[in-house]
């Protein structure tokens, strides 16, 4: 296995497991709204160096364009929206962990969308991850939480795993930066015509032009390491390994940085129920992959076998 792409993919989930706790540190100065709208307007800005490729986007067909505006509503839109609002009432370490769930729904979607066999052992690692999230729910809701946390960061996470299986086809039929300019531009115009009918512009300003340095330097690591450079190495990584691997080494360790992050930072000790609850999400997912990549290597072997006869 090649050590700069596991390296990438390592500060990928490193990056990302620091963003809820930096995000909810953010929060202490601006709402999830205008946190929202000025990450993605920041983050499009990052990528103004690529924007020539918004023109490629012209010769996709209609279908490729509407996957397009759909995986830039959910991972621009609806998911920060609902995610950053969740981090209000729910702790960082959490969060991370429904967000974990995000492969199973996307598999369930990928079968209802392009009839994806999921297979017994599929099915298995989700009953475990579904465990997992119940122990989850009552650990929090113990910990007197609002439901609204709990439903927020559950839509949430189905607008990341509707992404994911959107997003599928348009990084097989175009590069990396075609796609992540496409969804963030889009992402950006969306919310510039959506966020002025829940927060007046005048707010949206003030809490920007209000941020101490502390705010600003936090806001910068979200809009540039979490939004662009994080990405960016995502891509180097996933050219570079097979999508199972790449997948493990992303999203298992972000729980892992996330709560030593959020115990550093913020104060906030893992509790034994939540390393319960992590260790059933985590499992169910790994066996997931497991089903994933069996039945990859099967289809594999049979196209292989095809060929030879």
């Amino acid at each position: 296995m090649r050590t700069w792409p596991v390296l990438a993919l390592l500060l990928v989930a490193m990056m990302w497991g620091g963003h809820a706790v930096v995000g909810k540190a953010v929060e202490a100065q601006m709402s999830p709204t205008v946190l929202t709208f000025w990450r993605f307007f920041f983050g499009a800005l990052c990528y103004a160096p690529w924007w020539g490729r918004f023109r490629n986007l012209w010769k996709w067909s209609g279908r490729l364009k509407l996957q397009l505006v759909g995986a830039a509503l959910c991972s621009s839109v609806i998911y920060p929206l609902f995610y950053y609002s969740a981090l209000r009432t729910l702790s960082p370490v959490a969060s991370l962990l429904f967000v974990n769930t995000a492969p199973l729904i996307a598999a369930i979607l990928s079968r209802v969308l392009y009839k994806e066999r999921i297979g017994l052992l599929g099915y298995v690692g989700m009953l475990i991850s579904f465990c997992g999230v119940l122990v989850l729910v009552a650990s929090e809701w113990a910990g007197h939480l609002s439901a609204h946390g709990i439903v927020f960061v559950l839509i949430g996470t189905v607008a990341f795993a509707t992404y994911t299986v959107l997003s599928r086809p348009l990084f097989a039929h175009a590069g990396l930066f075609d796609v992540l300019v496409g969804t963030s531009v889009l992402g950006s115009v969306m919310l510039f015509f959506i966020v002025p009918f829940l927060v007046s512009p005048h707010k949206m300003w003030t809490q920007l032009t209000s941020l101490t340095m502390g705010g600003w330097l936090e806001f910068a690591y979200v809009v540039v390491i979490v939004s662009t450079v994080a990405y960016v190495l995502y891509g180097f990584g996933l050219r570079r390994l097979p999508s199972g691997i790449a997948a493990a080494l992303t999203f298992y360790p972000q729980a892992l940085f996330g709560a030593l992050l959020q115990w550093l930072w913020l104060g906030i000790r893992p509790t034994v129920t939540l390393a319960i609850a992590g260790l059933f999400i985590l499992g169910g997912t790994a066996v997931l992959r497991l089903a994933e990549h069996r039945r990859s290597s099967a289809a594999a072997h049979v196209n292989s076998d095809a060929k030879v006869v």
